[in-house]
């Protein structure tokens, strides 16, 4: 991918992305966000790629950074068993990014850069490193949604060298605090 990775990712699936031609960064969905997420979007978008049947539309609204995590708005045309998957894929985006570097893509952590929240590999951190929300032991596990349109929200722990989510029970009270 070229100086632009961002443009080049929304050219590699266009299936994905309505790209304004004159001005791409203004398209719906250009992601705005750090190089170090970049393998975290590719593998996103394969996995939605491969979830679409014919016939079925998808588009990304927003991709960002937004406190120290990616955050993806989509809308879709397709079976609920589709919006699962994808639904699936885009926590499993999010449940990394929590744990890469935007920088780098390497292993991070959050910071709190005054104020700022961001998801930093050691190299690249500015600020305090941030405890885990849930408690020590808990440094990899995310509330997720079941997928988009459903209230239905559950816990996971991200395995970042195997790239799963593994469901588990929520924290106590007590580690949420």
């Amino acid at each position: 991918m070229g100086i632009d990775w961002a443009h080049d990712l929304m050219l590699d699936h266009r299936r994905l992305f309505v790209i304004k031609a004159d001005e791409p960064i203004r398209s719906f969905g250009y992601p705005f966000c750090g190089r170090g997420w970049q393998d975290i979007l590719v593998r996103l978008c394969g996995r939605i790629e491969r979830a679409l049947r014919d016939g079925e539309t998808f588009e990304f609204v927003q991709i960002k950074q937004k406190m120290g995590v990616l955050r993806a708005v989509w809308e879709a045309e397709a079976s609920e068993d589709t919006e699962a998957k994808i639904g699936h894929a885009v926590n499993l985006a999010v449940a990394r990014s929590a744990c890469t570097c935007e920088i780098c893509g390497a292993a991070g952590r959050l910071y709190n850069n005054k104020g700022w929240l961001e998801t930093r590999c050691t190299e690249d951190a500015v600020g305090e490193v941030l405890p885990p929300r849930y408690g020590a032991g808990f440094e990899n596990v995310r509330r997720l949604r079941r997928w988009r349109g459903h209230a239905d929200m559950y816990f996971a722990s991200y395995d970042r060298g195997a790239d799963t989510l593994t469901e588990v029970p929520p924290p106590s009270r007590n580690q949420e605090e």
